[in-house]
């Protein structure tokens, strides 16, 4: 009988040591878990040179011309978007930094930019800005796409006319009368990283570029120049973006070397196609 009570204790310490053992396991894992949670996870930064179906940034200016409005679009599936403006102001180098909340998962946000700084509603605004570049880095997941746009701010009136790309590769002069560059205001030609969607038949030849005026002031029409570091092919096109109509519009082209040329009605988004090869 006594052998019997002593291996019954035995057997009770046993199941009480081997349950407080699991506990401390089970313990000790949950603590790893919520270490490695709150552990910063170490980032990869990737450059976005150009991606036809990434993320991509129209730039507007204000009617001012003291601040820009940054439209991203296709960014719903990043966590996060900061952005980095920097440009000269009377021989001064200036800069902007910022972040634009992705908590609702939005395909497109538009972020305010001033080209200066603001303190109890009295706002001190930098003179003279014209070129800049605006870097955006942009979270998903453990790697950040960091994508760099230069822009060219002009007023159309001093400039008569003639807006020209940062890169001096895009080219647009209007064909209307000085009094309508005045209405206008401003301009910005800034280059974008990918593109509106194309058609399964295009390809891009060359460089994107976005040129814009404030809200409801569009520019007289004008003749569009893009020059290409090569000569295009004979199929090659200057082509327009169509909001309304949600697709590529081919404009009729002239072909000189390699500068292409055609006429348009205002701003928008502009580049080369060419049949896919």
């Amino acid at each position: 009988m006594d052998k019997i009570k002593q291996l019954l204790k035995n057997q009770t310490a046993r199941i009480i040591l081997g349950g407080l053992l699991l506990l401390i396991i089970a313990g000790y894992f949950a603590y790893t878990q919520i270490l490695a949670s709150r552990t910063p996870q170490e980032l990869t930064e990737m450059d976005l040179n150009f991606d036809p179906e990434g993320p991509y940034a129209v730039l507007v200016p204000r009617q001012d011309g003291n601040a820009m409005v940054l439209n991203l679009r296709r960014t719903s599936g990043y966590d996060g978007i900061t952005y980095e403006l920097a440009y000269n102001s009377e021989g001064i180098d200036r800069g902007v930094v910022g972040e634009i909340s992705t908590k609702e998962k939005k395909g497109e946000y538009t972020q305010e930019i001033l080209f200066g700084t603001c303190s109890r509603n009295v706002c001190k605004y930098d003179k003279d800005v014209e070129n800049g570049t605006l870097t955006l880095r942009i979270k998903k997941g453990g790697t950040i796409y960091k994508m760099i746009t230069q822009w060219h701010l002009q007023k159309p009136d001093v400039a008569l006319g003639k807006l020209i790309s940062g890169d001096n590769h895009f080219i647009y002069q209007s064909v209307g009368k000085p009094a309508q560059y005045a209405l206008v205001g401003f301009s910005i030609i800034n280059d974008l990283s990918a593109a509106p969607k194309l058609s399964a038949d295009k390809e891009i030849v060359g460089k994107v570029y976005s040129l814009s005026t404030p809200s409801a002031k569009d520019l007289p029409e004008g003749n569009i120049t893009i020059e290409l570091s090569g000569s295009p092919s004979v199929e090659s096109r200057v082509s327009k973006y169509s909001e309304s109509e949600g697709k590529w519009v081919e404009l009729d082209t002239k072909t000189e070397g390699s500068k292409l040329t055609a006429k348009a009605s205002g701003g928008g988004i502009f580049t080369v196609l060419s049949a896919k090869r």
